[in-house]
């Protein structure tokens, strides 16, 4: 047989592009839920590129990205590079819990950065800015931290009265 006539009859795929969209249009298909694992030679088969290049890197963290829209975490953690997981959903906790600090952390980060840049090397202008920004980034982190310090002294009031509770009833019950 002829190449002409071998290509002729290949079926060529059509590929949605950015890549990862169509590996996520097919992870789809194969249907995603809870608990269930996809191969690195399957994300290798649909991303058309090795899972130790950049390329197949970033395209897993796009394909995250969304499907965290669906409420799915995909992990590789744990798995040696041989495959990523759907996370099971009380494992999200700590992923946003992990969400939380990085952003907090980022703040602090930018707030240094910004505390800390010689001003005398900037022209009035990019001074200004420069003052506005950190002032945006120091109140942002400044309610980031009270929220979470109200949030704990909450939950810690909440567990009190839980506790409380408890104890009415052990009191009402003996």
């Amino acid at each position: 047989m002829s190449e002409q006539t071998e290509n002729s009859n290949e079926q060529t795929e059509a590929v949605k592009l950015p890549i990862w969209k169509h590996a996520l249009e097919q992870m789809r298909l194969a249907g995603i839920e809870y608990g269930k694992t996809f191969t690195a030679e399957w994300f290798e088969e649909h991303l058309r590129t090795r899972r130790d290049t950049m390329g197949f890197g970033l395209s897993i963290s796009e394909i995250r990205r969304e499907l965290e829209w669906d409420g799915y975490y995909l992990s590789g953690r744990g798995q040696k590079g041989d495959q990523f997981v759907v996370m099971l959903p009380e494992s999200n906790q700590d992923v946003m819990r992990g969400y939380g600090r990085a952003a907090l952390d980022a703040l602090k980060r930018g707030v240094i950065l910004g505390t800390n840049t010689r001003l005398d090397s900037l022209t009035a202008n990019e001074r200004r800015k420069h003052e506005s920004l950190l002032e945006k980034l120091a109140f942002k982190l400044a309610l980031c931290s009270k929220a979470g310090e109200a949030l704990k002294a909450l939950g810690k009031e909440r567990a009190d009265e839980m506790k409380q509770q408890k104890i009415q009833q052990h009191a009402k019950d003996s």
